[in-house]
């Protein structure tokens, strides 16, 4: 039988620690970060986990919101060793 496990915090999961340090200091979560960039709920969570590529778009709303560039956003990624 399966378990659900809730997150602490809307960005728990989040592969990329600067990124998941700019949301933690929003009060965002993924439904008002998804209204906010136009992108639905589900793919924000996809993309924090970096389980789907973001698109364009997407990315520049994320820079707008955080002040921080892509490369500062996702410059790193936890436990997704040799994926491209």
């Amino acid at each position: 039988m399966s378990r659900f496990v809730m997150s602490k915090t809307p960005w728990e999961r989040c592969v990329y620690p600067a990124l998941k340090a700019a949301l933690e200091k929003t009060d965002y979560n993924q439904t008002t970060l998804g209204a906010a960039t136009g992108i639905h709920p589900s793919n924000i969570s996809r993309y924090i986990k970096g389980d789907m590529d973001a698109t364009i778009r997407g990315m520049l709303a994320l820079e707008v919101l955080t002040g921080k560039t892509f490369r500062e956003l996702f410059g790193e990624c936890e436990g997704r060793d040799g994926r491209v």
